[in-house]
């Protein structure tokens, strides 16, 4: 017998890959190959469902030996040893769901359209929220305001704790929160326990003291932060800032006890501070930052003159929250500045953390604007769109952004590439046109967090920030966790959701 012969016997190894079982419960439909859509044949065989393990979704088609490991012979030289023809055109059948073939043709073609729609266009009625696969589309937001993400009647994003507790409602909006948190970037979430053993009782502020006690829903503010992590991310991702929940308070008990902080937290970032903070995404120093920040207001700033409103004349900074959705600026910025765009979304930039206390020294590089690239055919010269310096825009949809110019090192132009000058001018250039956008009012919402107000934040694409804030007798306090960006998608594939 040849070593190829043999080789028909060995054992085919699954692959834990969910590519022909989604959560979603669909029919499967058979292609031919004289019917199939433009997906490559061999994809589509390779994918078929013959293929993956019922019950545990890995590949069965993996051929290796069973003693040994080791793989067989590449498929063409197998052939030839076997006599076997290596054409693969004659007609063959394939068993897949439709919905399946859909979101592999959207994640193949990688139009931006595909993916995301402006707010404007959803809040008109000018445009379907779906895609063509049934999958939620991503919905680029501006022109938000405190009132209109706490109208009922109106927002997106407003849910309440109680009903995603409660036996009656809460499969029902989790669902729902899963998909807000995918299509905006952001969720607002009202009366979520804020009540906290955490806090020294000098530190408490009767006046929110009080408010707390009137929040209905049951537990604490720990729970309550634990609870949605679970719901967004099964668990909370254990970071330099903890392994659970951590406090930006300072006089919190994680962090002010004799024998050391809990799990060696760090408290080495200026959200410990009382300035204000610029927008940014968390954790620009990790190879793959969080997927969410939950943060839960649990004692807001104290303030020596009564104010309640956050714009006009009458406007008091008091530690109010910032919000911009990254992949709305990173389109605006794509539409006014092409250059700037391609800049920032092909130069890696360096990040770093250092904590000498706790013994931390964190470092990563990354864009600022990570967007898949759509490469195009030379012969499809009509689908390229060209700048006057000969620049293809050809881009697909955004994936993250990363950005945080208190943690971004000093860039450094690559080793051959000889104008420093040039380098340097045309870099700062681009990120003066990216901070040009971030400041404009219409990208930034902010709030003002009461106690039992929690967001989920999509770290990855919703930036925040705050305003300034007076130190007076009771701390700002802000609990919250992190969440990873594998668990987040997980969560959101389960679901049937596409991810670029």
């Amino acid at each position: 017998m040849n070593r190829f012969a043999a080789s028909l016997t060995w054992y085919r190894r699954p692959n834990r890959t969910t590519l022909c079982h989604a959560a979603v419960k669909t029919k499967f439909s058979t292609l031919t190959s004289a019917s199939r859509p433009t997906l490559p044949n061999q994809f589509l065989e390779a994918c078929d469902e013959k293929n993956f393990d019922p019950s545990t979704h890995q590949r069965n088609d993996v051929s290796f030996d069973q003693v040994n490991g080791k793989p067989p012979l590449p498929y063409a030289s197998a052939c030839h040893e076997m006599g076997l023809s290596n054409n693969c055109e004659h007609e063959k059948e394939y068993k897949f769901s439709d919905r399946w073939i859909k979101l592999r043709m959207e994640e193949w073609q990688l139009d931006p359209d595909d993916y995301d729609i402006l707010w404007e266009d959803v809040a008109k009625g000018n445009a379907s929220v779906s895609m063509e696969s049934n999958a939620p589309k991503r919905v680029l937001w501006s022109h938000w305001t405190d009132n209109f993400v706490r109208d009922p009647e109106k927002s997106p994003i407003l849910f309440q704790y109680d009903k995603l507790v409660a036996n009656a409602t809460k499969t029902q909006e989790e669902q729902r929160m899963m998909e807000a948190l995918y299509q905006y970037g952001i969720v607002m979430i009202t009366g979520t326990p804020s009540a906290t053993d955490s806090l020294p009782a000098e530190a408490k502020n009767p006046e929110w003291s009080e408010l707390n006690s009137t929040i209905t829903s049951k537990g604490t503010a720990e729970s309550g932060i634990l609870h949605l992590a679970s719901i967004v991310g099964y668990h909370p991702l254990h970071t330099l800032y903890g392994s659970g929940v951590w406090s930006t308070s300072s006089r919190s008990s994680f962090y002010n006890s004799n024998e050391g902080t809990k799990d060696g937290a760090s408290t080495a970032d200026s959200a410990y501070g009382s300035t204000s903070l610029p927008l940014h995404t968390d954790m620009t120093y990790l190879s793959t930052p969080p997927g969410v920040q939950v943060f839960l207001m649990v004692q807001p700033a104290s303030i020596s003159v009564a104010s309640t409103t956050t714009s006009g004349d009458d406007f008091q900074p008091k530690g109010q929250s910032i919000y911009t959705d990254g992949f709305a600026a990173a389109r605006q910025l794509q539409k006014e500045n092409p250059r700037a765009f391609h800049l920032l979304a092909t130069t890696s930039r360096r990040y770093r953390c250092i904590d000498d206390d706790e013994g931390w020294h964190l470092e990563a590089r990354g864009s600022v604007i990570d967007v898949n690239p759509r490469w195009r055919n030379r012969s499809n010269t009509h689908s390229e769109k060209n700048t006057d310096d000969g620049f293809i825009k050809e881009w697909g949809p955004v994936r993250a952004i990363r950005h945080n110019d208190l943690d971004r090192m000093p860039d450094l132009p690559p080793f051959d590439f000889l104008d420093h000058n040039s380098f340097y001018r045309e870099l700062r250039e681009a990120h003066e046109a990216w901070d040009d956008v971030l400041r404009r009012d219409e990208m930034r919402l902010v709030i003002d967090l009461q106690p039992g107000d929690c967001t989920l934040v999509a770290n990855q694409r919703v930036m925040h920030g705050r305003y300034s804030f007076e130190t007076m007798a009771y701390p700002r306090v802000v609990m919250g966790c992190y969440v990873g960006m594998d668990e987040l998608a997980s969560k959101w594939r389960r679901i049937g959701f596409n991810i670029p």
